[in-house]
């Protein structure tokens, strides 16, 4: 094992398999490296990403050495901060569950827009700016299994809401990304949420196309991460041209 000083070499890594790596690939630009610690062994890389002042993440995920990911990852559970969200192959509750206590948050699945023909039309959205993240917060508040949202996340001009037509200054539904990096050509869509008295009408669909068309021009590679267990969103996202490309999973490190 090795400490990682070029983020060329994971460039180069993550860019053999570009859909399953938005997340990896975003990570290395230059705000994430500087305050981040990269670890590799063969092909298997893992990231400690420090992604603000108070938020800090494991990348492990690998599609071209999944069970040295684990290994690896095992390797560093001692320099890994308590309270970590951990992403890495299939097998990592396991695998780190033999190590340490956990949270398992289960199989997840990325995605990748391989169909942009599919997508509805989103004329009807309305961009989101730093300015409404207290509507984008509130919005999520309405259920408490709601994904994270920051309001950093809205600073890439990503965002897209759909109010209620019936009182203009509610917020329904809205998407976003977690992720863009035009520098590699690549965004992941995040903070897909409507809210739960207006769901089954389609809105889900339709701010997801909105984001894509904001994307439009700048990157040309869209993904998206979902819960595996998630049938409706799956069903949805696969309705408007996203096709399953990696399996994962997603654990908490217990303090």
């Amino acid at each position: 094992m090795r400490e990682v000083e070029d983020p060329g070499e994971l460039v180069e890594l993550f860019s053999r398999d570009r859909p399953a790596h938005a997340y990896g690939l975003a990570d290395l630009e230059p705000q994430f490296w500087e305050r981040s610690r990269w670890f590799r062994r063969g092909d298997a890389a893992v990231g400690i990403v420090s992604l603000s002042a108070d938020i800090t993440t494991v990348y492990a995920i690998s599609s071209a050495d999944p069970s040295g990911a684990l290994t690896l990852t095992a390797d560093l559970i001692d320099v890994i901060p308590p309270a970590t969200m951990i992403t890495g192959p299939v097998g990592l509750a396991e695998t780190i569950g033999e190590r340490c206590e956990i949270e398992d948050l289960g199989h997840h699945v990325k995605s990748l827009l391989s169909r942009p023909e599919l997508l509805p039309d989103s004329s009807a959205v309305v961009p989101l700016s730093v300015d409404d993240f207290q509507l984008l917060e509130g919005l999520h508040l309405t259920d408490p299994g709601a994904a994270f949202v920051l309001d950093s996340m809205l600073a890439d001009n990503t965002f897209v809401g759909l109010f209620d037509p019936g009182n203009g200054s509610r917020l329904i539904a809205a998407a976003g990304t977690h992720v863009v990096s035009v520098r590699h050509d690549i965004a992941a869509i995040g903070a897909v949420f409507v809210e739960p008295a207006a769901r089954g009408r389609g809105l889900g669909a339709i701010v997801t196309a909105g984001v894509c068309a904001r994307l439009k021009g700048r990157v040309s590679t869209i993904g998206l991460n979902v819960d595996a267990a998630n049938t409706a969103a799956r069903r949805t996202y696969e309705r408007i041209g996203f096709v399953d490309c990696h399996a994962y999973e997603e654990i908490i490190l217990r303090p």
